[in-house]
C-alpha cells in the first residue's frame, strides 16, 4: 500500500502488487451502488419515519420482525447504542437460531418453518395491538410465507406496515403463497435495499456461483436512516428520546442513567400490548353459543303438527325439549324455564297442547318417557328361602306363611336368649336338623379350585352357599366352651380361637 490512503468514494485500483485484490474492489463498488440506492429513497425513508414518529408520540410501539437473517435488521433497530425505545423486537428465534446450522435448532427447521401457514397469526396472538401502531417488516425476497402473513394480520388489525426488501430478488423469486402474493403487496410503504437477485454480488474467476451478500449493507443503512430521522421528529415535537449512549461520549454515570432510563420505558410501553389480550370487543361481545350447538328455529309449528309429520321418534325429541331432558329445560320454543331443571315437566297451555289434541302415537311415546319418580316401583326379587341372624343361625324366612309388612319384607323380630334354639358343636352340625325347617338343605358342590382355596375363602364360600356351621351356644355364666373344639374344626389361624358370634 506503500503508506496511501484509500478513499472509497473514488474507484478502486484494480490488479498490480500494489493495488487491493481486485475481487475486494469489486465488492466495495458494489457496495457503493447499494448507498446510492439507499440516497435515492430519501424521501419514501422520510414517509416510514413519520408513520413511526406518529406512533411513538402516541405512547404505542413499532413492531418490527424480520425471519432468517432478516433479524439482523431488528436487532439494528433496538437495543443498540445510538438507538432509543420505542421499538418492539419480534425475533423468534425458531426462525433465525443459527448457532448450531444442523441439529437440534437447525437451520433445516428455521428454514422449514419460515414457510408454514398460520405460524404469524400466533406469532401476533401474543399482542393487543391497535390502530396507532406500525409495523416494520424485513425480508430480502419478500417471498416466504411467515413474514408476508405477518403484514398480513398487521393489515387485518390496522396497522400501518413499512416492508424492506431486495426489489430485484423479490422480482426473480417465486411466492410461496399460493395466490402468488408477495411482502410487498401487503405494505403501505416499501423500500429498497438494493441488492441484485441471489443476494450475492460478486462473481469469482472459476467459481460457479457468485459470493459477497449485500441485503445486510442496504437494509443496515435503511434502518439507521429511519431512525436518525425518527430522533430528529420527536425532538422537534418536545419529546426527544431517550437514546443508549455509551459511556465513552458521556462517562459511565450518565450513561448507566439512560441505560435504565431507556429500559424503563420500553418496559412501560411493552406493558400496554399485553394489557387487554384475550378480551373480547365492548361494541361487539361474543354470543352466548347454544348447549345443543343446533340453529336457531326461524318458523314456529304447533306442536302437534311436528309430533304427526315426524312421527313418534322426532315427537319423543319434542317432548324432550319441553321437559328439559336435552336442552337443560330449556325449550326451542315457546315458554323456557329459567332454572333449565330436569325436573320441570309441568304442561303450559303456550307450549302444550291438550292431551285430547295429541296423536295417540305421541301420547303412547309420553307413557313411555315418563319422569323417573312417578315410574311404579320394581317388584321385589322373590327373598332366599333361609336367612341368617346376627347370632349366625339360619331361620325360615317369614314368606312362608309369616306375616308380611307392606313393603313385601318380613317385620324383624329380636329374639330372647332363652328363645334362641341350642346348637350343637359345629364339626357335629354337617346340615340343618328336620326340626329346623322340615327339611334338610342340599349341601352345595364344591367349586374345582376347593383344593387350592385358603382358610378364609373356604369359610367364605361356605357361608355365602348356605352351609357355614353356626357357633356354639354359651353356657349359662357367660363362660365360652369348645373354644378348643370349634379353632380346630374351623381351622382359625389364631390358636384355635374362635369367632364371637
Amino acid at each position: 500500500m506503500n503508506g496511501s490512503k484509500v478513499n472509497l468514494w473514488d474507484p478502486l485500483p484494480v490488479g498490480g502488487s500494489d493495488s487491493l485484490p481486485s475481487v475486494i474492489a469489486d465488492y466495495l463498488d458494489q457496495c457503493r451502488s447499494l448507498l446510492d440506492t439507499a440516497v435515492a429513497q430519501e424521501e419514501t425513508i422520510a414517509e416510514a419515519a413519520s408513520l413511526f414518529a406518529e406512533t411513538i408520540l402516541a405512547g404505542r410501539m413499532v413492531h418490527c420482525f424480520g425471519s432468517g437473517h432478516s433479524r439482523i435488521l431488528v436487532e439494528e433497530m433496538w437495543p443498540r447504542y445510538g438507538s432509543f425505545p420505542g421499538f418492539n423486537p419480534i425475533v423468534e428465534l425458531s426462525l433465525s437460531f443459527h448457532n448450531l446450522v444442523v441439529g437440534a435448532n437447525g437451520q433445516r427447521q428455521a428454514m422449514f418453518l419460515e414457510n408454514v401457514h398460520g405460524l404469524a397469526a400466533r406469532i401476533l396472538r401474543n399482542y393487543d395491538l391497535s390502530p396507532k401502531d406500525t409495523a416494520l417488516v424485513a425480508s430480502s425476497s419478500g417471498c416466504n410465507l411467515v413474514p408476508i402473513e405477518m403484514a398480513e394480520e398487521f393489515k387485518r388489525r390496522g396497522v400501518k406496515v413499512v416492508a424492506i426488501i431486495s426489489k430485484a430478488h423479490s422480482e426473480a423469486s417465486r411466492s410461496q403463497r399460493r395466490d402468488g402474493r408477495k411482502l410487498q403487496d401487503f405494505a403501505d410503504v416499501v423500500l429498497d435495499t438494493g441488492a441484485p437477485a441471489g443476494d450475492a454480488m460478486i462473481e469469482v474467476p472459476g467459481l460457479e456461483t457468485p459470493v459477497g451478500p449485500g441485503s445486510t449493507i442496504g437494509g443496515c443503512m435503511l434502518i439507521n436512516a429511519i431512525k436518525v430521522e425518527v430522533a430528529a421528529l420527536l425532538t422537534e415535537a418536545g419529546k426527544p428520546p431517550t437514546v443508549l449512549t455509551a459511556p465513552a461520549l458521556v462517562g459511565n454515570e450518565k450513561a448507566s442513567q439512560l441505560f435504565e432510563s431507556a429500559y424503563d420505558e420500553h418496559a412501560r410501553r411493552l406493558a400496554k400490548l399485553y394489557a387487554h389480550i384475550g378480551e373480547a370487543p365492548a361494541e361487539a361481545p361474543a354470543a352466548r353459543p347454544r348447549r345443543d350447538a343446533r340453529p336457531e328455529r326461524t318458523e314456529e309449528r304447533p306442536r302437534d303438527d311436528r309430533g304427526q309429520e315426524r312421527g313418534p321418534e322426532r315427537a319423543r325429541d319434542d317432548r324432550g325439549e319441553r321437559s328439559g331432558g336435552r336442552d337443560g329445560g330449556r325449550g326451542r320454543g315457546g315458554d323456557r324455564d329459567p332454572r333449565g331443571a330436569r325436573e320441570s315437566v309441568a304442561p303450559r297451555e303456550s307450549a302444550v297442547p291438550r292431551e285430547s289434541a295429541v296423536p295417540r302415537e305421541v301420547r303412547e311415546v309420553r307413557e313411555v318417557r315418563e319422569p323417573r319418580a312417578e315410574r311404579p316401583q320394581r317388584e321385589e326379587r322373590t327373598p332366599r328361602e333361609e336367612t341368617r341372624g346376627r347370632t349366625g343361625e339360619r331361620s325360615e324366612r317369614p314368606d312362608r306363611g309369616g306375616e308380611r309388612s307392606e313393603g313385601g319384607r318380613a317385620p324383624r323380630r329380636m329374639e330372647e336368649p332363652s328363645e334362641r334354639p341350642q346348637r350343637a358343636p359345629q364339626h357335629q352340625a354337617e346340615s340343618a336338623p328336620e326340626s329346623f325347617g322340615g327339611t334338610a338343605p342340599v349341601e352345595a358342590p364344591k367349586p374345582a379350585n376347593w383344593d387350592r382355596m385358603d382358610d378364609i375363602e373356604r369359610r367364605l364360600w361356605l357361608r355365602e352357599n348356605g352351609q357355614a356351621p353356626a357357633p356354639a351356644p354359651r353356657p349359662e355364666g357367660g363362660e365360652r366352651s369348645g373354644r378348643e373344639d370349634r379353632g380346630s374344626d374351623n381351622g382359625n389361624r389364631r390358636g384355635g380361637r374362635g369367632r364371637r358370634s
